[in-house]
């Protein structure tokens, strides 16, 4: 079973709070930084201190001066200075999760590195100059969206703003070395919530960072990270059953509060969707010619169908779409 390693995380989380800077192992830390979500409060940004001393960071955070001040804290804290910031790892793409990238280039010597398959996503989205990836026009007769709400829909899905532009010194690839001296921290593909989402596996020091592929108390979105040839939902099941090795680590997620129990709560992130491939499959039997919308609004939604508007039913539209695609193969 799932169990929080963390109880001042556990904690924060229930009260929709920011924890403070907490020591994960003598060479591990976990920061959180505060962001202007009521559903996630902050994102947790960790430093690794390798064998010469020299701190990698897995994950920037979101871009404020006040979270830049934390992490000039808690360098300090750790006996280190932005001066000896190696390396800055990001799992992937979005603004939570890159925003202050750039003050470390600006502030410290570090190598940004980055999936290669979300760099090629960034860019891509980039030159599409941050609109949506297809008009509502053209999807409103595939997914029978009712001419009352497609004005609504126009939108991509970002609740976090605009997609943040990226430059990584190194991209990295499946099994590839993190390059932080003594801990042989390795990359493991994990796509799903995006197309190039990473996590990274620390075996001499049994941790497992995942980013938003696998979190304690919410289950992340999928396909957030522009359009893909390949089905989101099955990417992210097949990246779940991936992290099987790693069942008895400690896991160090991108939200919430660290926990044990992996293979309990990859049990759980699987079922969640697999669940709602059944329901759409359900629906369709009853109803072979049922539209997209129709489709969706029979799906049992975490925050209820009535209560999505703007992106969020976008969103909602395009994961029912890779559920009926499941039902159809």
């Amino acid at each position: 079973m799932m169990r929080e390693t963390s109880s001042a995380q556990y904690e924060a989380t229930l009260a929709a709070a920011v924890p403070p800077l907490e020591q994960v192992r003598p060479n591990v830390w976990a920061l959180p930084l505060a962001i202007p979500s009521e559903l996630l409060p902050y994102i947790l940004s960790y430093f690794v201190i390798d064998d010469s001393g020299f701190v990698h960071v897995i994950d920037a955070g979101w871009d404020s001066d006040e979270n830049w001040q934390s992490v000039l804290a808690a360098l300090k804290t750790m006996g280190a200075s932005a001066e000896r910031v190696a390396s800055v790892t990001l799992t992937h793409m979005h603004r939570d999760h890159v925003g202050m990238t750039h003050r470390y280039q600006q502030a410290t010597p570090a190598r940004v590195q980055l999936s290669r398959v979300e760099d090629e996503a960034i860019r891509a989205m980039l030159l599409a100059e941050q609109g949506p990836a297809v008009s509502v026009d053209a999807l409103a007769e595939a997914w029978g969206i009712p001419p009352s709400r497609q004005a609504e829909l126009d939108v991509t899905f970002n609740p976090e703003g605009d997609q943040v532009a990226i430059e990584a010194d190194v991209l990295v690839d499946e099994g590839d070395d993190l390059g932080v001296p003594g801990t042989g921290i390795q990359v493991i593909s994990t796509p799903g919530h995006t197309f190039g989402s990473i996590s990274l596996a620390a075996p001499g020091e049994q941790l497992l960072f995942t980013g938003d592929h696998v979190l304690p108390a919410i289950f992340g979105g999928l396909g957030l990270g522009g359009p893909t040839a390949s089905n989101p939902v099955s990417d992210y099941v097949r990246s779940l059953e991936k992290l099987a090795p790693y069942d008895s680590f400690e896991v160090l997620p991108g939200h919430g509060y660290r926990f044990t129990g992996l293979a309990a709560r990859r049990a759980e992130s699987a079922e969640h969707h697999l669940k709602r491939s059944r329901e759409a499959a359900a629906v369709l039997a009853a109803n072979p010619a049922a539209s997209t919308w129709e489709v969706a609004s029979q799906l049992k939604w975490s925050a209820g169908w009535e209560n999505l508007h703007g992106a969020y039913v976008r969103s909602a539209l395009a994961q029912t779409a890779w559920h009926m695609e499941r039902a159809g193969s």
